[in-house]
């Protein structure tokens, strides 16, 4: 596979095409990629429409590889579309990882969205909005590879441990609950509602006990009924800008709220608020942070 440079041709087979999209991130993460790769792989996406789509979701399961995402992290996924991927290598198990990863079960929330799903092998998964998982879960091996969002995961006692990757390192578990959450910029929160888990980061060995978090690389104690509020459908804020709060409500709802004036982006918030209606938020904010407020078709704008 690293030294297939894929074709530039159109693939009017949809396997062929998918196909393609995973050899070219084989061919762009090789030890002897080349600029001429990666001028290729831009003639490639400017083929045909179609082609960046089918990176762009091959690109999510790469993210989900144990080995890979790290070593990517300086190419969000969104510049790899432009052209500007990471040529790093890849460790030889990472091809099989892939693998693993195609034959795991896909999960995906849109906005507003959750969905409860139970597992073959006793678990069950709560997929907050906005997120996409894959899962591998039978009495022989159980895997879960959050690609982003929120998971509230409850882990079925058996032999086999339930291994859990977020991108930046693994957590693995006997039996428990667990809140999982990856937002856009990979930053990570882990946190053991009940039970335990051995968590295995980047240069370190850690294990969370009931009500530890692992979020930045430290370990502390959150309030685990605001931890969990987004399994009743609100959110809790503790001094978070309004910059932040948009961007969590906007998980939520297909109306966006906009912060129309930058100058307020950086306001503290702090509270219990219901997501899913951006309007009534909107107002709310705007009362209790002396905001203007304008609701024009599919936003909400704050300030300005």
């Amino acid at each position: 596979m690293p030294g297939r440079r894929p074709s530039n041709s159109f693939d009017a087979n949809r396997a062929a095409s998918n196909r393609t999209a995973a050899d070219w991130i084989a061919r762009l993460n090789a030890d002897d990629a080349t600029p001429r790769d990666a001028a290729d792989f831009r003639r490639w996406l400017a083929a045909n429409p179609d082609h960046a789509a089918r990176f762009e979701r091959a690109t999510d399961l790469w993210d989900m590889v144990p080995g890979t995402a790290p070593s990517r992290a300086p190419a969000t996924r969104r510049r790899a579309i432009a052209g500007l991927v990471a040529l790093t290598a890849t460790t030889a198990g990472g091809t099989f990882a892939f693998q693993a990863a195609y034959a795991a079960t896909p999960y995906e929330t849109g906005i507003g969205e959750q969905r409860r799903i139970g597992l073959q092998d006793g678990s069950s998964l709560l997929l907050d909005a906005a997120t996409r998982v894959r899962v591998i879960a039978t009495p022989e091996r159980r895997r879960l590879w959050l690609a982003r969002g929120r998971v509230d995961l409850t882990v079925a006692p058996l032999t086999t441990p339930f291994t859990i990757d977020v991108g930046a390192g693994d957590m693995t578990a006997a039996a428990g609950r667990f809140d999982l959450r990856r937002d856009r910029d990979d930053r990570v929160a882990l946190t053991a509602i009940e039970g335990s888990a051995a968590v295995a980061t980047t240069g370190a060995a850690r294990r969370l006990t009931d009500g530890e978090r692992l979020r930045e690389g430290r370990i502390d104690r959150p309030d685990l009924a605001a931890t969990q509020a987004w399994t009743s459908g609100r959110a809790a804020f503790h001094d978070d800008t309004l910059a932040t709060v948009a961007e969590e409500a906007n998980r939520y709802s297909t109306t966006r709220l906009v912060i129309a004036d930058p100058a307020v982006a950086g306001v503290r918030v702090s509270g219990m608020y219901r997501m899913g209606d951006n309007v009534a938020l909107g107002r709310s904010l705007a009362a209790l942070l002396a905001l203007r407020v304008r609701t024009i078709e599919g936003a909400v704008l704050l300030g300005g």
